[in-house]
């Protein structure tokens, strides 16, 4: 496995945590169904996908440590920034 799913994988175990947070289950199962979708892309087989996986760790862990809708809110951001790119023309391969 590339580093890129290492950290999408340590990233999603830290999301799935907040399952416990009847505030933040919902969403949090919302990103886990769409980071699953993503996970097995080229876009994080490669090099491609390494910095937002890290920017969605790093947050990830922001949000675990510190349980609010901010932090929230820049997961969610995060996973849409990744779809938009992993889906992009140019990161799969034809």
């Amino acid at each position: 496995m590339g580093r890129a799913q290492d950290l999408l994988a340590k990233a999603m175990t830290n999301i799935a945590s907040l399952s416990g947070n009847s505030d933040y289950n919902d969403k949090a199962s919302s990103v886990i169904e769409k980071l699953n979708a993503q996970k097995d892309k080229f876009f994080f087989q490669s090099l491609a996908g390494l910095p937002l996986a890290n920017l969605l760790f790093k947050a990830s862990e922001k949000m675990i440590s510190d349980q609010n809708d901010p932090n929230m809110d820049e997961i969610e951001k995060i996973v849409q920034q990744i779809e938009d790119k992993a889906d992009a023309p140019g990161t799969v391969l034809t």
